[in-house]
């Protein structure tokens, strides 16, 4: 007969012998039945329903072809759980070997599934195997949490950290500071705060040749540099702050020392996740001080608004106009000079007023008490979530509904952490105490980036179209431009 074998080993090393262990043992088997090994079908991956995309099996089509071609008589496998641990791949491997004729062979025993002893056997083999899956699976999720309710560390271990085990048992005992990574991680949130660049920072630490968290890969090869994303995975990272995550979401205090205040650490969070950061080296937006903030207010027949940001254009080098890129919205294009000037005589108007109000002792924009109000609800959140999260780990509470809970409570936290966020930026209000709001915007310490920003925190900037007859006009026709306050 001709064999057909498939060797599998999960990534967990420890689930049983190693592919070359299986394949050994299978071809051993047909020698003494005077078998003919045809193919060896090999692959590292698990076969569980609960698997990773990442960590899952790849070669199960080749098999199923393998078994469908006709070109094999038995199909040898190490045990039955090597070939699958999920009925329904059990059950489309049983319906081809009883429609080809293939023999399936495990644990020293041949089942012909045209038989239906046999095939109830294999049946039982595969339920059973299912079965302990998910019983792996359910002991690994109950772990998982208990250390989250601990606030134990778990994964992979974090740059800026060391760990110290048991010499004697190997048990972790407590995750450390390193003494050489944890200055880095404090100078990486220092000028984060400060308002470098990730790319600024980025080139700094590579050229003064500090170690990066990974080892270079074939892209980086050639020396050992710092990326923009891995700074920025490090500055989001809630582990610095020593706050523990179940699923991503921070479910309470981890038991490691933190390596920045909580505060820098949510304040960095926000810096980096802001909308309004620019992304890119050299961007245009950056020189024109609507461009990428005013919105165009063309609407369509059922009055829907338009809402795309106006870019800046130059008119046949004469002078330069906002307009709407999106085809359809003819007339909307409007002198940037002239813009510029109207939106600044408002925003200066609302700093003077904001001045007086601070004079008379009377500015309260509510921002402290909203951010506290957002701040409770922030942590009440968190702390139900750790509730459900500590009695599931207690076992008084099951996968299934703490999977409901986590359903609706992750989003709210999102939620929640978005509004905390927003409200941690930095306050771009100019200091009036000293200068009157004219002189802080025509000073040429006060940049194009701190303009802009300003102009973002205070205003909303919408262009309507122009009508028919004055397409193209140089002036300033206001009464088709919305400046309102976000005050």
């Amino acid at each position: 007969m001709r064999a057909l074998i498939y060797a599998r080993v999960s990534l967990d090393q420890a689930e049983g012998r190693s592919v070359v262990e299986q394949e050994t043992e299978c071809r051993a088997w047909a020698a003494r039945e005077g078998w003919t090994v045809t193919r060896v079908i090999t692959e590292t991956g698990s076969a569980s329903r609960y698997a990773r995309s990442t960590g899952a099996r790849t070669r199960w089509p080749d098999l199923v072809a393998a078994v469908a071609s006709g070109e094999h008589d038995i199909l040898l496998t190490w045990e039955a759980s090597r070939a699958t641990r999920q009925l329904g791949e059990y059950a489309q491997l049983r319906n081809l070997c009883d429609l080809h004729g293939v023999l399936w062979g495990y644990s020293g025993r041949t089942y012909d599934l045209r038989n239906p002893s046999d095939r109830f056997a294999t049946g039982l083999d595969a339920l059973m195997s299912e079965d302990a899956s998910a019983r792996t699976s359910e002991r690994v999720q109950r772990a998982v949490r208990a250390r989250a309710r601990e606030g134990r560390p778990h994964g992979k271990l974090p740059y800026g950290y060391r760990r110290e085990y048991d010499p004697t048992t190997g048990r972790l005992l407590q995750q450390v500071p390193d003494e050489d990574q944890a200055p880095v991680v404090r100078e990486i949130y220092a000028r984060v705060l400060a308002g470098d660049s990730l790319y600024g920072i980025a080139n700094d630490l590579t050229a003064r040749q500090v170690t990066p968290p990974r080892p270079p890969t074939k892209r980086h090869d050639r020396k050992q540099e710092w990326l923009s994303i891995t700074l920025r995975r490090i500055a989001t990272s809630p582990t610095y702050a020593a706050r523990r995550t179940h699923r991503g979401v921070v479910v309470g205090d981890a038991d490691w020392e933190p390596l920045v205040p909580l505060e820098d650490w949510e304040r960095a969070v926000a810096i980096l996740t802001d909308p309004a950061r620019a992304t890119r080296t050299g961007d245009s937006t950056s020189r024109h001080l609507l461009a990428g903030i005013a919105r165009c207010g063309k609407t369509d027949e059922v009055g829907a608004q338009c809402g795309a940001e106006l870019r800046h254009l130059r008119n046949r080098g004469r002078w330069g106009t906002y307009g709407c890129a999106r085809q359809g919205c003819y007339g909307v294009a409007i002198a940037a000079p002239h813009l510029d000037a109207f939106v600044r005589d408002v925003v200066l108007t609302l700093l003077e007023q904001h001045r007086d109000a601070l004079a008379a002792g009377v500015a309260d924009t509510g921002h402290d008490t909203e951010l506290h109000t957002a701040r409770t609800q922030l942590q009440d959140l968190r702390a139900r979530l750790a509730g459900f999260v500590t009695e599931a780990g207690a076992g008084r509470l099951s996968p299934a509904t703490l999977s409901a809970v986590e359903a609706d409570l992750a989003p709210r936290i999102a939620t929640a952490e978005r509004d905390v966020r927003r409200l941690l930026l930095p306050r771009t209000l100019p200091d009036l105490t000293e200068a009157d709001p004219a002189t802080w915007w025509d000073s040429p310490c006060t940049d194009i980036v701190a303009r802009r920003q300003l102009v973002r925190e205070l205003v909303t900037v919408t262009v309507r179209p122009a009508g028919r007859g004055n397409w193209g006009k140089r002036g300033l026709d206001d009464t088709r431009v919305d400046v309102t306050p976000r005050w």
